[in-house]
Order: structure tokens, then sequence, then C-alpha cells
């Protein structure tokens, strides 16, 4: 005998009719979680708008790799949803072998014409033997006015795009990596120093998950050489989890190696085209015309778990992808007093430094960055943006604000020059990097 699924509804108002609640654990639990919770803002606009359309019953769908904080919006929604006075249902985790007529039993505050209810489900990839059931059966009962959220890591399939009904009501949202803004954001308020943001922004590409763990890693004193590990290893368990088989394991890190992977690519690692089909079904790997590819920040986990394993594993260097490349630069510039933050930048192991004349890889970095910069300067059409990132990042100004000064511009045509000049700097980096494999290698 299957036991109904448990479920939480969650009392109307922000108070409920608990007696005394700022005295409760979960009245402390629920603030901390307001106090950490940042961005987010185009998907808590889309669920307002939800709560407030009294005509439909809108379904957002929520989708994205482990670590992107799907959990913590639910939570986020759930604040808002009882703010307007609304019963929020959420059911428990799905156990194998539950029936259609539990699950009615425990939405049954929601079907029994509660106008008023929303209904969450996290982990939803879960419920996928009670899926055709929800989408045919119990959610088109809902009265009107009732929201729905669904969260897991895979986007919905052809069975509710497809259906020219759902199609109408559904609305996708896939979570990535913050905002920079945001993620400087949940770092100011983690009291994080503000020379630190740049390392832990490009080591995390500011997934929430990873942030976080290097937070707390940081927090108890870790250095700027345990911290990419205990990131990796949190990556690892929570959002790639077990890998079937070693040769998954060497398509995972072949993929992380290189900019992308192909059929053709992964021959070395046995049945390349079962390979290639496993790869495609994961949450946190792309597709593009050129193949497959890595979210950044799992990326930057399978290599930093790959060097600890066998330093001697990376010998190809690997392209960054141009947003992570991007995002390097960046980050180098803003440590560009700092060698040991430089020393942990992806950068290092770009072509931009090993196939330069420098040994040390952190002078290498910024004799690279210096060299395209006198480029830059060289040329008269930049001559504003280079000297606007010259004032940013080497001249020592302590911020953007007497950069500005500095230069004696306003400060929206300093950041209009900045702009450009970064700009100009990433893409002459990028043409450099990405043509420079028939160059000698340092020896």
């Amino acid at each position: 005998m299957h036991h109904p699924v448990p479920a939480r509804t969650d009392p109307p108002g922000p108070c409920g009719d608990l007696p005394d609640q700022g005295s409760r654990v979960s009245h402390r639990l629920e603030l901390a979680r307001r106090r950490a919770f940042v961005g987010r803002d185009e998907q808590i606009a889309a669920f307002r708008k939800a709560l407030s359309d009294d005509v439909a019953a809108p379904l957002l769908f929520l989708h994205g790799a482990g670590g992107t904080g799907k959990t913590a919006l639910l939570h986020r929604f759930a604040d808002e949803a009882a703010r307007t006075g609304r019963h929020v249902v959420r059911p428990g985790r799905f156990e194998p072998g539950i029936t259609a007529a539990e699950l009615v039993a425990a939405l049954a505050p929601t079907v029994d014409g509660r106008h008023e209810s929303v209904v969450m489900i996290d982990d939803f990839d879960d419920w996928q033997p009670l899926e055709p059931w929800l989408r045919e059966r119990l959610l088109p009962t809902l009265p009107l006015g009732a929201a729905v959220v669904l969260a897991g890591r895979t986007p919905p399939g052809l069975d509710w795009t497809a259906d020219p009904g759902w199609r109408e009501l559904l609305r996708v949202h896939e979570l990535r990596g913050l905002p920079a803004t945001d993620a400087e954001l949940l770092l100011d308020r983690c009291s994080v120093p503000r020379d630190s943001h740049a390392h832990l922004l490009a080591l995390t590409a500011c997934n929430p998950l990873a942030l976080r763990v290097a937070i707390d890693a940081l927090s108890d004193g870790g250095s700027v050489q345990e911290i990419p590990l205990a990131v990796a290893r949190a990556v690892l368990q929570r959002v790639v989890g077990p890998l079937p088989t070693p040769a998954h394991r060497r398509a995972l890190e072949l993929c992380a190696s290189t900019e992308t992977v192909t059929e053709s690519s992964l021959d070395a690692v046995g049945d390349a085209a079962e390979q290639l089909r496993w790869l495609h079904s994961l949450p946190y790997v792309d597709s593009g015309p050129s193949g497959l590819r890595l979210h950044p920040f799992v990326r930057e986990a399978v290599l930093a778990e790959r060097r600890w394993r066998d330093p001697t594993s990376i010998t190809a260097p690997a392209v960054l992808p141009r947003e992570g490349f991007d995002d390097a630069v960046r980050a180098a510039l803003r440590s560009w007093r700092r060698p040991d933050l430089l020393a942990t930048n992806p950068l290092t192991a770009s072509r931009l430094v090993t196939q330069g004349t420098e040994a040390d890889p952190v002078e290498g970095l910024r004799a690279a960055l210096k060299t395209a910069l006198d480029q830059l300067g060289q040329d008269a059409r930049q001559g504003k943006g280079h000297r606007a990132v010259l004032a940013t990042y080497l001249s020592g100004a302590p911020t953007q604000e007497a950069a500005a000064e500095r230069l004696g511009l306003p400060f929206s045509t300093y950041r209009r020059h900045l702009a450009q000049g970064l700009t100009a700097l990433h893409s002459l980096l990028w043409w450099q990097e990405t043509r420079s494999g028939n160059r000698p290698r340092r020896s």
C-alpha cells in the first residue's frame, strides 16, 4: 500500500494563522533565505503576472542545471504568493509507485475549486511516470485563476510545447548563472572583500551553487588553491553526479578540455555516437553549430578535479568559450596587482600565455595583456577606449568614479569609453588566441 505523497500547504498571508510566527525556526529560515536571494528579476516578474491573471491558469516551467537556484526561486515564489493571500501547495518528492489517486488527495486543496491556489512542484524530472497524467488529466481541471510552477533540470518536452493549448499557457524560463552585477551583490552581502570578487566570478561563472561554496571556502580560510577544488567537488557531486562508466568520464573530460566536441572527436573514448547522445542529454551541455560544449562552471570543475587527480594529465591548452574568455580577460585586468589571483586565472593556460616568451605564467599573462593594450593605443580610433581601460585597471584608481575623474570625463561618458575599450581588447585578444595555433610553443 502506497502512502499519499506528502504535500506542504503554506498558509495564506505572510504570517499565516499560527500564533507567534516570528518565534518559529521556519521564520528565521525564511529571513535568511530572503537575505541570501539576489537576481532572477525576469522570473519573479513572470510569476507576479501569473498571479494577477484571473482568466487562464498560467504555467511557469523553470529548468536549468543543478546549482542554478531553482529551489531558492521556488521559496521566493512561495513568499510572493503568500503575501498576496494565495494558498500554496507544494507536493513532496516523488515516490516510485505513487498512484494518481494519491496525488489527487495531496493536491485536494487546489482541485476542489480554490481559485487562489498556487501549485509548485520541484524536481519535476522525477515525476516523469505521472507527467502525462498531470498534463492531460489533472492540470486541465484546475480552476481559472490558479497558477502552477514546475521546476526541473530538463526543459519541457514536445508533448508540452507542440500542444497548441499548453503552448499558449506555458511560459518557459531557463536558469543559468547570475548576471555579474547580481553575483557581485551576493558577494557584497556575504562580506567578501572586493579584491576577491573578480577571482570568484571567473572561477564560478556566476553559478549560484559554485558561488556559495566559494564564499564558504573563503570564509573558512581556504587558499586560492583550495577554493577551486572545493567548488569542483561540490559541482561534481551536486550537478554532475555519478557517471555511468569510465568511458563517460573520459567523454566529459574531453568535452571540458576542448572548445566543442563532435562525434568524430569522441572516437577515442569508445562508442562515439552513444557518448555524443549522452552528452547532448545533459542539462549543463549546450548544443551549437560547431558541436557540444559544457557550461563554463562545470567545465572549470571537471578540469580542476582532473588536475588534482593527475597534474600532468592536461598538457594541449584548450580554447575557452568566447563568453568565458571575455570574463577571464576582465578578471585578469581587475587582478593586475594581485599575482596570487592572476595565477589562478584560466588564461594562464591559454595559447596567449603558453606560446609566449615568459616562463612564469603570471608574467606571461601580464605581457599578453600589455602587448594587446599597446596595440590598441597605436590605433587612433581606439584612443578613448584605450585610455579608459588604462585608467581603470592599470593606473591604480580605487573606483571607476576615480578613474573618470582622472580622465576629466563625466561618469556616463567614461563608462561608454570603457565599454568600447574592453570590447576592442576582447576582440583583439580573442583573435590572437584562436589564430595562434601555428606559433612555436616555448620550450
